[in-house]
């Protein structure tokens, strides 16, 4: 519990504040100045409306507002105020929870050089002006807390803590696949994006050749790094799932074992205008010290975005803060998600549900958290990655389409908020916030430039025409800005407010908001429409638009110019599109699922779905498909195998989709691996008329060669730069059917044809000899042979060869054998393998060796098969005393002779009811 740390019951307390009923607080409310006072430098609590202070006393700082009408204030050169005033303690600067404490982060403002000179500092970072340090708690009230630079103090230095592991990547149900195919030339290469977290592995086949580190990077390599990287950015080079979002951009890495943002600088310098952040800190409902950071991050960087996950911790229940014992409602993971100029990103599955596990909103102060969601069904770090890559695309388009320059990061915030699609409960929701990502919706506002900007004035009022074509629907404008950092435990983070109004003439239209009040029935509750006090984010929608809005942004409240961002979009009458699959997709998309069918329409009703594979006969697959679903699920038959096209039949419409693929993936096999050449072989893939070969070139697979054939042999000089292959089937006309999953041909465990030669006992029967050929290609005949005194003898030759040999030797003999296989070649060359040896004994009990033993040495001992699984060995000396006993377990162990002197020594062997015995001579 903390005990020193007071917002919470100063806010209850603030409700009834008088100059009467300030007993008991006199620890941090000291006096109540009067008018008459004179005011020294320092700290005061103040009564009165935030804005009134700051127009009319501008020697008054605010450092935090525990309500709408009480703050707290720095007051300099001895001013007089008409305001309330009472005097505080130094205890309102103190937010610790241990008292053993010994890791502090210090905020700090003003001059530092001295400050901490009795204490030893490991990081600053002065784009917020905090400072992690080392001291007793002691010496942080008697040093510290009378300073006035010192602002606040706190224990909560925080570790941060992954949020998934797997990739499950799924690039269509937000719609980068359409991208992916209309606009290829979108691929993030000019753009850099930055992982906060542990070092991701850059050679990684997806990855390789795409790294730039500069220093920041964790000295530790992790592999959930490493899918977050593939997941943003993977070149697709391992096989479609390695497929990322931006699949040529340049990734770097920033360690999170310090999780304050880099700094200002650094972000500036390397360019980064996105960083990813997939993991959790601490849950803590409060504006902190990283909240505070990472807004200040983005409001001295405004081309830069911070993507957050907003967590895996959905079925836990805040123990903190306004909400607190809610259950389903504000647990995101950590005070870092609870900043505003940041997004923070939820997850959905395929068709727009979300996992019991995901984190929800909203944030401490009422604000609507998470942003979005996007696809994944393991984790909300997945999610984060995903939409970071989708913003790198959206950067790639701006900054093609104005002579290279960044895009605003409350642009891109604003691009993605209004592209995204309702999924949830109805509207904005503290669930799923404004809806799943949809790239292609995104881009499309952009590349019509259907957006805006402007800068704003306290009190003064902006406006903006926007015509919609009379068979539009659907009309959603959302407003975002990157906002002044607030003040550490401020009762709201919002500092310059903003409002949207849509007027068509007739009707003023307000945006969406939502009840923050701190009970499940409102936090469930639909939203209305009304004024916002919370969000720097405004959205409002209207379903039948007018053609001609005036779109006004008032400035209520704010205390210095603020730039802003607008953006619109609408749909069509009468409209379907298809979204999924495109002409450059497979179904399934991983070969091994069923995917769904994606849509987008403003048809109400019902269609009719099927497919063809030669133009000409249709396979009917659905007649009454609800098209304001926008989905529908198909587990394509494994055997089609073919190039396909599918078609949504309503009423006398028909919607057909480019000509995509129904492929599963197959295998390839390495049939021999010599050292001057390299034969790959396949199965024949049905339909195809010719097969690519690729290798991993410098970042992706280049073509090797295309042959008709199932097989393929190549010099090894010829291979160039890699051993890593993968194999494409390719149909006629041209469509690319799933290729192999890329592997490294060394590691297959094929040398020159052969993969393995080795013996096996078969009871009472004899020796299996086990063959195993990469390829029997150029293969004439198998020579099998066992060795005995006077050389090698011809057991059998083969000729009729398949890649598995197995052959029984029926008349082994009694101990050690030895064989070996000669594989003959069409050209007259001979490939010799041994086997080894395999002891063999069913006629002989068993075998001790060597005899005679040297002094020390160990014996070995063979056995044939017994009932007894665990026979009594003893060892005997001349005068008939037990020297040695064990039990023998299975055919083979080994006898100690350790402190047993030279001499001549019998062996007792009880097994089965019966005894064995034999000398050992010992030397």
């Amino acid at each position: 519990m903390r005990g020193v740390f007071i917002s919470v019951f100063l806010i209850i307390w603030f409700s009834n504040i008088s100059a009467q009923n300030l007993n008991g607080w006199d620890k941090v409310i000291q006096n109540q100045m009067d008018d008459t006072a004179e005011l020294s430098e320092g700290f005061y609590l103040i009564e009165g409306d935030v804005n009134e202070i700051k127009r009319n006393h501008r020697n008054i700082q605010i450092f935090k507002s525990f309500d709408a009408q009480h703050h707290v204030v720095r007051i300099t050169n001895f001013s007089k105020t008409s305001s309330k005033v009472w005097s505080l303690s130094d205890v309102w600067k103190l937010d610790v929870d241990e008292a053993s404490s010994t890791r502090f982060l210090v905020v700090a403002d003003g001059e530092t050089n001295t400050l901490f000179d009795s204490f030893d500092v490991i990081a600053a970072y002065p784009s917020s002006n905090t400072y992690l340090i080392t001291g007793t708690l002691r010496d942080i009230k008697e040093k510290l807390l009378p300073r006035l630079e010192v602002l606040h103090v706190t224990d909560k230095t925080v570790t941060p803590e992954l949020e998934s592991r797997v990739i499950d990547l799924n690039l269509n149900p937000n719609r980068v696949n359409k991208i992916h195919h209309f606009f290829p030339e979108l691929d993030g290469s000019s753009e850099l994006v930055s992982l906060k977290e542990n070092r991701f592995q850059e050679d990684d086949i997806d990855l390789i050749n795409r790294s730039q580190f500069y220093g920041l990077e964790s000295e530790f390599i992790d592999n959930h790094a490493t899918e977050m990287a593939t997941i943003v950015a993977g070149a697709g080079n391992s096989f479609i799932t390695g497929r990322g979002v931006a699949n040529n951009a340049t990734i770097t890495s920033s360690d999170f074992a310090d999780v304050m943002p880099d700094a200002d600088q650094t972000y500036m310098d390397l360019g980064i205008n996105v960083q990813n952040h997939s993991y959790g800190i601490e849950r803590v409902n409060e504006y902190g010290v990283q909240a505070r950071a990472y807004d200040l991050s983005a409001f001295n960087n405004k081309y830069l975005l911070h993507v957050f996950s907003s967590g895996n911790a959905g079925l836990e229940v805040a123990s903190d803060g306004k909400y607190q014992g809610i259950e389903g409602y504000a647990n995101l993971t950590g005070n870092i998600k609870m900043a505003k100029n940041t997004l923070v990103v939820g997850s959905v599955d395929t068709v727009g549900n979300m996992p019991a596990f995901v984190s929800k909103g909203p944030a401490y102060d009422g604000r609507v958290k998470p942003d979005v969601v996007s696809y994944s069904v393991v984790g909300s770090s997945n999610s984060a990655a995903l939409v970071s890559g989708i913003t790198v695309l959206l950067q790639q388009q701006y900054r093609l389409d104005n002579g290279g320059q960044d895009m605003p990061s409350a642009l891109v915030k604003a691009l993605l908020i209004n592209g995204a699609d309702d999924v949830g409960p109805e509207g904005v929701d503290f669930l799923t916030g404004y809806g799943s990502v949809n790239a292609w919706n995104s881009l499309q506002s952009l590349k019509n430039a259907q957006y805006t900007s402007g800068s704003i004035s306290n009190g003064d009022t902006d406006t903006f025409v926007i015509n919609i074509p009379e068979d539009a629907k659907n009309l959603k404008v959302t407003l975002a800005w990157v906002d002044p950092a607030a003040n550490i435990g401020d009762f709201k983070a919002l500092v310059n407010d903003l409002d949207m109004r849509l007027d068509d003439g007739t009707t003023k239209t307000l945006p969406w908001i939502l009840d923050p009040s701190p009970n499940i029935s409102s936090l469930s509750s639909q939203a209305i429409r009304g004024i916002d006090t919370l969000n720097n984010v405004e959205q409002v929608t209207i379903d039948d638009p007018a053609i001609t809005y005036t779109i006004e942004i008032e400035a209520s409240s704010i205390m210095s110019n603020q730039e802003y961002f607008l953006v619109w979009q609408y749909d069509i009458n009468n409209q379907f599109e298809w979204d999924y699959p495109t002409g450059s997709d497979n179904m399934p998309y991983n070969g091994e699922t069923g995917s769904y069918f994606r849509w987008s329409t403003t048809i109400e009703g019902t269609g009719e779905l099927s497919y063809t594979t030669d133009g000409i006969n249709w396979t009917e697959l659905a007649d009454d498909i609800d098209l304001t679903k926008g989905y529908w699920r198909w587990n394509s038959p494994p055997e089609i195998n073919d190039a396909v096209k599918a078609r949504m039949v309503v009423g006398e419409e028909t919607y057909e989709t480019d000509t995509f693929t129904v492929s599963v993936p197959f295998k390839a096999f390495v049939g021999f691996n010599c050292a001057d050449s390299l034969m790959l072989r396949w199965n024949p893939s049905e339909n195809a008329t010719n097969y690519i070969v690729s290798f991993l070139g410098d970042k992706n697979l280049e073509e090797l060669t295309s042959t008709t054939d199932t097989l393929l042999i190549v010099s090894q000089a010829s291979l160039l730069r890699d051993t890593r292959i993968s194999i494409q089937p390719v149909l006629d006309g041209g469509k690319q059917l799933l290729r192999t999953p890329t592997f490294d041909f060394t590691r297959q465990g094929v040398e020159c044809y052969v993969m393995s030669f080795f013996q096996t006992v078969a009871l009472d029967t004899g020796i299996f000899l086990n063959l195993s050929l990469g390829t029997t290609y150029g293969v004439k005949e198998v020579a099998l042979e066992r060795f005995n005194s006077s050389g090698y003898t011809l057991l059998e030759t083969i000729t009729d060869l398949t890649d598995e040999v197995k052959y029984l030797d029926d008349e082994p003999v009694q101990g050690y054998n030895e064989h070996r296989a000669i594989i003959r070649f069409i050209n007259g060359e001979e490939l010799v393998l041994n086997s080894g040896s395999l002891f063999y004994l069913t006629e002989i009990p068993l075998r001790i060796f060597p005899n005679p033993v040297q002094e020390g040495e160990p014996l070995f001992i063979i056995t044939k098969p017994f009932e007894d699984r665990t026979p009594l060995l003893e060892i005997i000396d001349s005068h008939g005393a037990l020297v040695h006993k064990q039990e023998v377990f299975g055919s083979q162990g080994v006898i100690p002779t350790g402190g047993i002197q030279p001499g001549i020594y019998y062996y007792r062997l009880k097994a089965d009811g019966k005894e064995y015995t034999g000398r050992i001579l010992v030397r």
